[in-house]
This record gives structure tokens, C-alpha cells and sequence, in this order.
């Protein structure tokens, strides 16, 4: 335990899927958690950074698999459908959060979206008594009125939303905010303003005012609530982002003859995510990429067609959107409705007196999201346009602690990372090393089962699926370092047993271990000879000293010692299951302690169980086939053998040291097997004594 009391701090490194989440969550601990099979304290991971993650797991655009490391070895980790399964099997529906009011100045909230709603969220957890003002009739904004039931289900929404109210949020739902002078005068102290970008955008070009002609956000609108009407015939959407694929899939289960997707941008330049364009095509919807409309076609009032013409490019030199169009490639389409799904902005009151950017949104300090009204705050969809909710979520939380800055009187500081940001690509040395393991996505209904209703489609993963992809984790930034360059012997240990060969030496003689590269196996830690490579991470390198010292006091609490201690592999143990005969002898005197690897095994390990008293000790890992590193087993192998030299130095049976192989043969057999070893070797020992 001496080498830790130095190193108790978390030394981790931001991995690249954290850095790009909004809300930073801390992906990889729930990731790892999930994994081991932890599914509740991984639902905790995840609850402590996210307000509602009910919803996030149906609607987050998942930015951090974007960013996932993994990715350049095969395909980034299924980090949303693996936070579906957390909420779903851990019980999130259960899960109640109480909060005593603290302060007496109250806040209110306009507008109950994402933002408003993250907002009362994290105030409420301050402290403070906090009001919601919704026009509609139930609250949810554009969670509500803008996403389709088949992507978040009412049931989730309604869910966060009577968490909230069990919190003490006060809802007022049906009441219209039309002047924030009334606000103040009845008390409110501070306003935050989040009325969404409810109003659709249209084009501006001939015949878009005909009858059939609707914009994206009328459209859906009128679908969530109820009204939905029968589209005989063919629908074309116009646009290529997530809204345009929403009313694509929308269209089609209302029932269209035909559905197409026209938009401006190249196929890899849709802003939409590749998973709903991928949705779209698998319904049927045909997607026209590069084509922009140049006039609405009709007959009598009644919208026939489009003609289109090509877009020669989306964005200027600097990026910016500006699209150029050849207009003497012209082409049609035939079209009994047409939805445009081209943008969205809010509609601010004049009677707020806020300031308004020239693309209609609300201008705000970036810093302190103040609007130039002392008091008043805005953000979301109103300030900022169309974003994801994710990043409204985000915002909300920002915006609840900006307020408690204004109302305690505080200068708003904004927080960085405590840590460092892993930010160097891994080297292809060690993308070649690392093994392969496809990614497994959730199941998905049948097609012609998803088209013709309003149900999610995208299924939950069941235990086994859940672990194994979580399994694919690289844990990146949590590998291994060189605590004390002078202590070190320079012997090369490490590089001699680094499966993926990362530890180098550098230009002046000194071993260096990248932080890009390590994926924390903990090889290097055990065969380190001068004990100066630590894991990054306090509870990796303390897990197994920490259950050997339990089990010590459990075993001095009940003055019984174990009869055999096995370290098993935790992802095998609690995961897959596979290990899980091994808690059905734990009445006969066997005591496992689990390990994140069985390569983190190390000899003096083996050694402290005998100290325990114990007749013999095991080491169960999962095998190549479903093991996350390289060559584990074997060096389990390795140090059960130089175990048994030392206590067979001491007189003690050689036998009493195992390795099993999870994957080559039934594990209860197996354990059955060594116990009745072990009781044979006890009767052997003591008929010895004896004579």
C-alpha cells in the first residue's frame, strides 16, 4: 500500500468522447461500469451529469461517438444505445430526487424545452424556488410538439417531467408570457428566458404559398398532437438535416405513396446523422442530394411539383453557408405535399424589450447569458437557433449557474477541465496491435413492422449484448505511467511485456509510456521490478489490495478463514455471467475477489491470500475470445508460476496455484474440480503430520 500514498489523486486524462459530449459526461467510467456488469453505479455515473438521461437516450446525437478513439481501430463504442440500457435495466423510473428549498429569491423560467427544463432542473438543486411558464397546454417545448413519439417516447418525457415536480419545480402550463415586467413585479428575482425557435422558415420563391406546402415545424407539430392527417400520395421534404428526417419518417407512416429528401448538401455533407439517414433509406424514402428548389410548381392553387436545380456548392471559402446553383441544370419532381424542413426561429415578444441579432435570435453575453435587461437571461433555441438537446440541456445548466452568480453577487467563472485533454491521436503501431471487435448495435424492429406505427424502433440491448460492446472500451487516458523517472532501473521490463508495444525510449535514455497509447491493461504495473508504474486511476490501482484487506477483516471479524481465494476477471464475473457458479460455494469457504483484468494480478498477490490462511488460490480469466486485450492469460500463467516457486520454497504444495481459462472449459466443474484437490491435499497433509 506505500507506493500509493503518494499517488491518491486522480492523474486521468479527458478521453476525446468526454471533451466533445456538451454536458461532459463521464463516458468512460460508465462505459467501464457497464462492462463489469455495475449497472447501478453506472446509472449513477450517469444521473450525476445529466439531468434527464431518460431522454438523452433516446435523442442525444451522440457527438462523443463521433469523437470515440475507437473508431480508428474499427467503430467508436455505441455510447447512447449503452446509456439506454442503463437507464432501462437500472431502474431509472425508480429513481426520486428530493430537494429542500435554501434561498427565498425566486427564479422563473419561460418556456419549458430542454433548456428551460435543465435549467429548473440544476436551480432547483441549488436551491432555489423556481417557476416554469408554458404556453402550450403540457409541458416539453420541442420535446413535445417537435420530436416524433417513434424517436422519444411520451411516456420518458412525462416521466423527467414529474421528477421535476416531485423536486418542487412549479409548473404553469396553458400561461402565456407576454411581458416580463409582470415577472418581475410579482417577485421573481431572475428570468430565464428559453422560448425555442418555433417558427419555421420558408424559402422565399414562387408558389411556396400554395395549398399543400407546409413547413417542418407546423407539420410536426400537428403530428404530436394528434392531428394526423392521411397523405395519399407523394410527399417531398426539403432539407437534409435530423428535422427533414423526421418528417420523412413521419410522412411514411401517414401513409404516402412516395417520399423524397431533397437537399442542398453532397450525401457526406448532410448535416443529419448517419444512423437517421440510414432509417430513411431503409423505409423507402428516396434522398436527392445536391439539387436546391427553384420554384414551387401547381395547378389552381394546389402544389404539383418542384423544380429543382443543381447545387453547385453548399459553403464559401470561409465556410460559411452560401450556396451557388447551376441554373441551367434544371430538373422536376412530382409532389402532392411538400414539407420544407429548411430552418427555424424564434418568435420573441416585443413586450420583452430583449435585443434581437439580425437572424432573429436573442443576443446574449456568451459569458453570462445576460441579455442587457438586469435580471434576464436567455439561451437555447432562441439564442442560439436550431441545436440538438444535448446541447440545449447544456445550456440550461450554464444558465442556472449564471443566475446563482447574479444572485449571490458573484463574478461568473467559468470552469475548465481540471485535467488534462487527451488530445494526440494514437499512433498505427498501436491501432494494428489492438484487436478487433465489430461493433454490435441494438436491435431494430423489422421494416414492415416500424412504418405503420408511432412506436420506437430502435430496441434496447439485452445484458450480454450491453457488456460485450461496452467491453470494446479502450478507457483512453487511464494507462499506465512512470511515477519516478529516478527510481526507475531502466531494465526495459515494460517494453518487453507490453502487448501493444507503447512504452519507448526516448532520445535521452528515459522509458516513456504515451498516455495516447496505453489502453490500461496493467501488465507493465505488475512486472514493473522497481514497483514505479502506477494506473492512472486511484481505484485501479488500489482494486485488488483493497479486497484482499476486506477480506482480511471479514476474516478476522468471523474468525474463519478462506478455504480458497480466486481472483476472477470482473467483466467474465459480473458481466457475461459466465462466471457466475463461483458465488454458489461461497458458503463452503470460497472467496473471490474481482479484478477489472486478471492481468493486474500480481504475484505478491497470490502470496497475501496465502498469508490469509487460505488452502489454495485461482486465477479465472476470460479467454482470447472474449478478453479486451492481448495475451492476459498468458501472463497469468507467468506469474501463477513464479508463485508457485515461492511457496514451494516454503514446503508448501505446488498444486495449490491455478489458472483457469473461462472460454476452455465449465468453470463450476473446474472449481469443484480444485476444491476436492485442495481437501485431498489438506487430508494428505495431515495424515503426514500425524505419522
Amino acid at each position: 500500500m506505500e507506493r500509493w500514498s503518494k499517488q491518491s489523486l486522480d492523474r486521468t486524462y479527458v478521453p476525446p468522447c468526454e471533451q466533445a459530449c456538451p454536458l461532459h459526461q463521464n463516458i468512460r467510467e460508465y462505459v467501464d461500469l457497464i462492462g463489469q456488469g455495475r449497472i447501478m453505479e453506472a446509472l449513477k455515473v450517469i444521473r450525476d451529469s445529466n439531468p434527464f438521461p431518460s431522454i438523452c437516450a433516446y435523442v442525444c446525437p451522440h457527438k462523443c461517438e463521433e469523437n470515440c478513439r475507437r473508431g480508428r481501430i474499427d467503430k467508436p463504442i455505441a455510447i447512447r444505445a449503452l446509456k439506454r440500457f442503463a437507464v432501462e435495466f437500472g431502474g431509472d423510473r425508480m429513481v426520486r430526487i428530493e430537494q429542500k428549498t435554501l434561498f427565498e429569491e425566486k427564479v422563473a423560467i419561460v418556456g419549458s424545452g430542454p433548456a428551460g427544463l435543465s435549467a429548473a432542473y440544476y436551480l432547483r438543486r441549488f436551491g432555489y424556488p423556481v417557476t416554469i411558464f408554458e404556453a402550450h397546454p403540457e409541458a416539453g417545448g420541442m420535446l413535445r410538439l417537435g420530436i416524433p413519439e417513434f424517436r422519444l417516447p411520451r411516456e420518458m418525457l412525462d416521466l423527467e417531467i414529474e421528477r421535476l415536480i416531485r423536486m418542487g419545480v412549479e409548473i404553469r402550463t396553458g400561461t402565456p408570457v407576454t411581458s416580463l415586467d409582470l415577472l418581475f413585479r410579482a417577485g421573481y428575482k431572475a428570468i430565464f428566458v428559453t422560448i425555442g425557435a418555433q417558427q419555421g422558415r420558408r424559402l422565399g420563391i414562387e408558389g411556396e404559398e400554395m395549398a399543400g406546402v407546409v413547413d417542418a415545424i407546423s407539420f410536426l407539430r400537428d403530428v404530436n398532437l394528434g392531428l394526423r392527417p392521411l397523405l395519399k400520395g407523394k410527399v417531398v421534404v426539403v432539407g437534409g438535416g435530423g428535422v427533414a428526417m423526421d418528417c420523412a419518417l413521419a410522412a411514411v407512416r401517414l401513409g404516402s405513396e412516395r417520399v423524397d429528401i431533397v437537399c442542398l448538401e453532397k450525401r457526406e455533407e448532410m448535416p443529419a446523422g448517419k444512423e437517421e439517414i440510414l432509417y430513411c433509406e431503409e423505409e423507402g424514402v428516396v434522398i436527392h442530394n445536391s439539387l436546391g428548389v427553384r420554384r414551387v410548381v401547381g395547378e389552381r392553387g394546389r402544389v404539383k411539383g418542384l423544380e429543382l436545380m443543381r447545387c453547385v456548392s453548399v459553403f464559401n471559402e470561409e465556410g460559411r453557408f452560401s450556396p451557388r446553383f447551376d441554373e441551367s441544370s434544371i430538373s422536376y419532381i412530382d409532389a402532392d405535399y411538400v414539407i420544407f424542413a429548411v430552418g427555424q426561429m424564434p418568435k420573441v415578444p416585443e413586450d420583452f424589450r430583449l435585443p434581437i441579432s439580425r437572424a432573429g435570435t436573442i443576443s446574449v453575453d456568451p459569458v453570462t447569458l445576460t441579455t442587457g435587461r438586469p435580471g434576464v437571461f436567455a439561451g437555447g433555441d432562441a439564442v442560439t437557433g436550431p441545436s440538438s438537446v444535448v446541447d440545449a440541456l447544456a445550456t440550461g445548466r450554464k444558465a442556472a449557474l449564471r443566475i446563482q452568480d447574479y444572485l449571490q453577487h458573484r463574478y461568473p467563472f467559468e470552469k475548465e477541465f481540471e485535467r488534462p485533454i487527451l488530445k494526440e491521436e494514437m499512433k498505427e503501431k498501436t491501432v494494428e496491435m489492438v484487436r478487433k471487435v465489430m461493433r454490435f448495435d441494438p436491435p431494430r424492429l423489422k421494416v414492415e413492422e416500424r412504418v405503420s406505427r408511432f412506436e420506437p424502433f430502435e430496441l434496447v440491448y439485452d445484458w450480454e449484448s450491453a457488456v460485450s460492446e461496452a467491453r470494446r472500451c479502450l478507457r483512453c487516458g487511464m494507462g499506465a505511467e512512470i511515477t519516478d523517472q529516478e527510481r526507475c532501473a531502466s531494465c526495459l521490463t515494460c517494453l518487453r511485456v507490453c502487448p501493444y508495444g507503447v512504452p519507448y525510449v526516448d532520445e535521452k535514455g528515459r522509458v516513456v509510456i504515451p498516455p495516447s497509447d496505453c489502453v490500461a491493461c496493467g501488465i507493465c504495473v505488475t512486472e514493473c521490478p522497481a514497483k514505479v508504474i502506477l494506473l492512472r486511476r486511484p481505484s485501479d490501482r488500489r482494486h485488488i489490495e483493497e479486497g484482499l484487506n476486506y477480506l482480511r477483516m471479514a476474516s478476522d471479524a468471523a474468525e474463519k478463514r478462506p478455504t480458497i481465494v480466486g481472483f476472477a476477471c470482473q467483466y467474465g464475473l459480473f458481466g457475461t455471467g459466465s462466471l457466475s457458479p463461483l458465488f454458489s460455494y461461497a458458503k463452503g469457504g470460497l472467496e473471490v475477489i474481482p479484478v477489472l483484468c486478471v492481468g493486474k494480478v500480481e504475484v505478491e498477490h497470490i502470496i497475501k491470500a496465502f498469508e490469509l490462511g487460505t488452502e489454495g488460490v485461482f486465477i479465472a480469466g476470460c479467454g482470447q475470445r472474449q478478453c479486451a486485450r492481448e495475451r492476459t492469460l498468458e501472463f497469468a500463467r507467468e506469474k501463477a508460476a513464479r508463485a508457485r516457486e515461492i511457496i514451494g520454497g516454503l514446503g508448501l504444495e505446488v498444486q495449490r496455484v491455478e489458472v483457469f481459462d473461462v472460454e476452455e472449459l465449465d468453470i463450476r466443474i473446474a472449481i469443484e474440480g480444485f476444491i476436492e484437490k485442495m481437501g485431498a491435499l489438506k487430508l494428505e497433509r495431515s495424515l503426514r503430520e500425524e505419522r
